[in-house]
């Protein structure tokens, strides 16, 4: 297991704690950390390091650390020492006023510790005053780091693609059913790119520090989507534009209204942009789903916290 240079001889490392190491943002950025072409030593933030999961990641060089987001004093001992610290939070399991709890608690032990740059990961449009629900969590928790005396930077992903992976067994038998309306394109981006998005940070802070950046990958109908599904998994795939109110009684009324948004509204990141700014081509729909298995779909490869919350719903 990795050591960080807490614990070890300055080196020319940067020592990066990673909240939620074993979920999917966390993940993910982990896995670019160990990819880039600096050399980081992680630490990875978990309240289960005894799981499958954590295990797993110690294998990989990285130092597991058990915290409770909710508990100062378990953060205090993960955090201190590292140069960053990557905060993600989750509305749909946490709760609303939990996550921001969390998200606060996280941001306050690094400004303690003396960290030298906070990365937040939200969603899209969440520093926007839009009054939607879902939003506004990750919302309240940027402006309360950018109150505190710490470079931040703070990306907001829109749809992820992942959020079909637990559907794949009604979308193999030939329906991609969601609460959007034919003619509404739908931007989306895969979690993956996140990941990157978030070594690019971290290996140039000073490039990114103080500023936000909305996250797509790509962008399109429901039709477009069924298409692309099947051409890929050689199925005929048909859309099905789910009515909001039984979307409400099936999601409940946060992500009903998030999807009504979508409708009336919706994303429109310039992708384009986003690609220049961190200097790698984002993850297209169809790319997506020819790295996750959808060309002979067994099982889903990740589950959103967003889905996981419509499962339990």
């Amino acid at each position: 297991m990795a050591e960080t240079t807490a614990d070890t001889p300055e080196t020319n490392e940067k020592t990066v704690l990673v909240v939620g190491a074993t979920g999917n943002q966390g993940g993910v950025t982990i896995d670019q950390l160990l990819a880039a072409d600096r050399e980081f030593t992680i630490r990875g933030l978990t309240r289960t390091p005894d799981s499958e999961a954590a295990q797993a990641l110690a294998e990989r060089g990285v130092n597991v650390r058990r915290g409770d987001l909710n508990d100062k004093a378990t953060l205090r001992s993960a955090i201190d020492g590292v140069d960053a610290v990557v905060i993600v939070t989750n509305i749909w399991t946490a709760g609303f006023e939990e996550s921001v709890r969390q998200g606060k608690n996280v941001a306050e032990v690094a400004v303690e510790t003396g960290v030298n740059h906070v990365v937040f990961s939200g969603a899209g449009y969440h520093d926007q005053d839009l009054g939607i629900a879902a939003l506004e969590p990750a919302g309240e928790v940027e402006q309360y780091i950018r109150s505190l005396d710490v470079p931040a930077t703070f990306l907001r992903p829109v749809w992820f693609m992942h959020n079909l992976e637990p559907a794949y067994e009604d979308i193999l038998d030939g329906t991609l059913a969601l609460p959007v309306e034919e003619e509404v394109t739908l931007q989306m981006i895969d979690v993956d790119d996140v990941g990157r998005a978030t070594a690019r940070v971290l290996a140039d802070p000073d490039e990114f520090a103080g500023n936000g950046f909305d996250l797509a990958g790509d962008e399109r109908t429901l039709s477009e989507m069924a298409r692309i599904l099947s051409e890929v998994t050689g199925t005929d795939v048909h859309p099905y534009s789910v009515p909001i109110e039984d979307a409400r009684e099936e999601m409940g009324d946060a992500m009903a209204e998030l999807f009504q948004w979508f409708n009336d509204e919706g994303y429109t990141v310039d992708i384009e942009h986003a690609e220049r700014r961190f200097g790698f081509e984002f993850t297209s729909f169809r790319e997506y789903l020819e790295s996750n298995g959808w060309t002979d779909k067994k099982r889903p490869s990740r589950i959103p916290g967003l889905v996981k919350a419509m499962m339990q719903h």
